[in-house]
């Protein structure tokens, strides 16, 4: 009768201790999956003003930066500034509409480096492959909105995703 109680009492500690150590893991495990949470941002556009109304001896890059949050998108614009007479020089060119298009182009590649450059600093991981085209916008319109996303055409271009872990 002893042997067999003791044996009962053994079975019994044995359950208890796997009852003890499957919940402890498992709840640990459900903490450390709650902690790996994810921020995301993107790269929305890569622009500049048009060279055809665009006109002044500086030149802006701008990249359009959207960190995304339940709310919605809270925007940030990285700029680059251009001086064109510097631009013209450096390259021996002479003033003409091309010249002013590249000049557009380089302050566009500038600023996107920037934003790229930013946003690893900052520890965001490149999600996707990039595929955004350097746009043109027009300034006034640029001007006149707040939210310039609308002024995008996306036909061929796709936001490039970034994210990070939440910190806590």
């Amino acid at each position: 009768m002893r042997k067999i109680s003791l044996t009962l009492i053994g079975v019994l500690v044995g359950l208890a201790l796997c009852f003890v150590y499957f919940s402890y893991f498992s709840i640990s495990s459900a903490q450390k999956f709650a902690r790996n949470q994810w921020e995301y941002c993107s790269i929305n556009s890569v622009y500049s003003f048009s060279p055809i109304k665009d006109k002044l001896n500086r030149i802006y890059g701008m990249v359009e930066i959207c960190y995304l949050q339940a709310s919605g998108c809270k925007r940030s614009e990285v700029k680059q500034e251009l001086d064109y007479g510097e631009y013209l020089q450096d390259r021996g060119i002479s003033e003409n509409f091309n010249s002013r298009k590249e000049a557009s182009l380089k302050a566009s590649e500038i600023a996107f480096q920037k934003a790229m450059s930013q946003l690893g600093n900052e520890g965001w991981e490149i999600v996707n492959e990039p595929n955004i085209k350097y746009q043109f916008v027009d300034i006034d319109d640029y001007n006149k909105f707040e939210n310039k996303s609308f002024l995008f055409v996306r036909e061929d271009s796709k936001a490039i995703y970034f994210k990070r872990l939440k910190s806590q």
